[in-house]
């Protein structure tokens, strides 16, 4: 019962912190505007491309993107907001240490704080493809036909668990590492955006890079939820000529399903070793201030 406890409380705490203790229909106006406008961002970049360009812009490109870029929304509240917990904790309001020694579960209350930005990457993904669909060339891709709802959940359900361990693995990362480790994730951020095939796929990247964007679990994922919500690639276009484009869903499912149950054991081992060695070390209740 207790680690169902600091769960929830943890949950709850993350998500006060995260709206800044705001009314709730004031957080709910940033939930939308925050994400949409990003995405629209990447709208206009593809408009100014297909106007420079318009033979070498393919059509299916915008809910490519669109649909990507809503997604990824997860990948960057949960991976990258888990880590900053430990700064947030430990340098700003310095209770990381009264919560390693209480008798709250120290992981439960990560998982917590991920579940809380959990909730809110899927509102912001959520809300971002509905704005969407007054796009038409968006509208017409994420169809009702094109839906699969099963095999969405499935790939979320995966995806969870997938971005917990990540989001564990730099959490663990920074609790040995000063405040600058911030940038640690950031850097990782920036990686996984550019080779996960977020906004191109990954077919445009050089040779060399291709091998490497395929060992991204990421990469699976983000393809998986692509396939779940816009349904194949249409035959002859590039996005079909992706690597991916021939598995099918089980396919993509049962290689992310592998992998994450090898990640969630990495994970939990480096854990382990990670606050084993911060509390020798005085990591935990050490405010860097640098």
């Amino acid at each position: 019962m207790e680690p169902l406890r600091t769960l929830g409380w943890s949950t709850w705490l993350g998500w006060q912190i995260e709206s800044n203790w705001a009314d709730l229909r004031l957080f709910l106006l940033y939930l939308v505007i925050k994400p949409v406008c990003g995405s629209l961002m990447l709208v206009c970049m593809f408009f100014a491309a297909k106007y420079a360009a318009p033979t070498r812009v393919p059509a299916e490109f915008l809910p490519y993107i669109y649909v990507s870029n809503a997604c990824y929304g997860l990948v960057g509240t949960v991976m990258f907001g888990m880590s900053y917990v430990v700064i947030s904790d430990r340098e700003s309001y310095r209770m990381l240490k009264y919560i390693f020694i209480s008798p709250a579960q120290f992981q439960a209350y990560f998982l917590g704080r991920g579940f809380a930005r959990m909730l809110e990457g899927a509102a912001g993904g959520f809300i971002t493809i509905l704005a969407g669909l007054a796009i038409p060339q968006v509208r017409a891709a994420v169809r009702l036909e094109n839906i699969d709802p099963l095999w969405l959940l499935v790939y979320l359900a995966i995806g969870a668990v997938l971005l917990w361990s990540c989001g564990m693995v730099l959490a663990s990362a920074m609790l040995n590492m000063s405040r600058s480790g911030m940038f640690l994730s950031e850097g990782v951020a920036a990686v996984i955006y550019f080779l996960s095939g977020v906004v191109f796929p990954i077919t445009v990247l050089p040779s060399w890079l291709q091998p490497v964007s395929l060992t991204l679990q990421t990469t699976y994922w983000l393809e998986g939820m692509r396939r779940a919500l816009t349904g194949i690639p249409p035959p002859g276009s590039p996005l079909a000529a992706s690597p991916l484009a021939a598995w099918s869903k089980p396919e993509l499912a049962v290689a992310l399903l592998v992998t994450t149950v090898g990640l969630v054991l990495v994970s939990q081992w480096f854990y382990r070793f990670s606050v084993r060695r911060a509390w020798w070390r005085g990591r935990i209740e050490e405010t860097t201030g640098v």
